[in-house]
């Protein structure tokens, strides 16, 4: 039904630790720095899923409102003719657009009583090739310094959350910490990376 796109980082220069975390891992670019009156936002791939770092001026529509690390979940329907918005709200789980372009439209869910924000991203375009580079690029770099293979798993501090029923709709596990897991390629032995705030990498 959905499918995990990539995580939101906000931070207050998105091109220096893009910069940063991309020659530690040793991994490719998803995007390059893009501008907007919304925002400053930069790519990383990490395989399945790329990883965002972004700077708000706003923020799914809200001016003002900035966090510092691990902020943001988005999710893209895996069928185009679904109508999620009232998929979503016959699960009484409430939708808000969050910002609509040419490109894109957002649309955020329970944003006043989740976070990080889960919101949807609906592209408005052909995505084919933009996926395809990915997919090669990931493929050339070998998965980078850790190997990494596969994303496996994430898990977000949602203990406080009533609507439990919202994660099991998305795959995210309801814990007390915030952690992603890949496969690696490399090596059996585990490794947690403490570089992102409020966000665990493990490879193992």
């Amino acid at each position: 039904m959905f499918k995990l796109d990539h995580l939101m980082i906000e931070v207050d220069n998105p091109q220096i630790i893009a910069n940063d975390i991309a020659s530690k891992f040793k991994l490719p670019y998803a995007w390059p720095l893009i501008q907007t009156d919304n925002y400053l936002s930069i790519g990383i791939n990490f395989g399945d899923i790329n990883i965002e770092f972004i700077k708000f001026n706003k923020r799914f529509g809200i001016g003002n409102i900035n966090y510092d690390g691990f902020s943001g979940i988005a999710f893209t329907p895996t069928n185009s003719e679904l109508n999620y918005e009232e998929y979503l709200k016959n699960k009484n789980l409430f939708c808000k657009i969050g910002e609509e372009t040419e490109t894109y439209t957002t649309t955020t869910i329970e944003c006043n009583e989740v976070f990080p924000t889960i919101f949807l991203v609906k592209y408005h375009f052909d995505t084919a090739g933009w996926k395809k580079k990915l997919k090669d690029d990931f493929e050339n770099c070998k998965g980078g310094v850790y190997g990494i293979k596969n994303f496996k798993s994430l898990e977000v501090d949602f203990s406080k959350v009533e609507k439990q029923y919202l994660f099991e709709e998305f795959k995210i596990t309801s814990s007390t910490i915030n952690q992603i897991t890949f496969s690696s390629s490399s090596s059996n032995e585990k490794k947690v990376i403490n570089i992102i705030p409020n966000l665990k990498i493990i490879v193992i």
